[in-house]
């Protein structure tokens, strides 16, 4: 089993106000890695609040044009 988590060091995904800004670094290196990441055929564990806030993204005409 293979993990690829993002989170900050204080271990949360957002700061206290909800940001996660930090997570969507503008890097080709990253990004390609990423998305050969996303792509591996993998699947995604979200815990509850994730969850709820993505629900709300993957309809957007981004997530369908696999933009972030």
């Amino acid at each position: 089993m293979i993990a690829f988590e993002q989170v900050s060091l204080d271990g949360y995904f957002v700061d206290a106000k909800g940001d996660m800004s930090w997570a969507h670094k503008q890097d080709p290196e990253w990004n390609e890695f990423a998305s050969g990441n996303a792509s591996g055929g993998g699947e995604l564990l979200f815990g509850r609040v994730t969850y709820e806030m993505m629900a709300t993204f993957w309809p957007t005409a981004a997530a369908i044009a696999g933009r972030p």
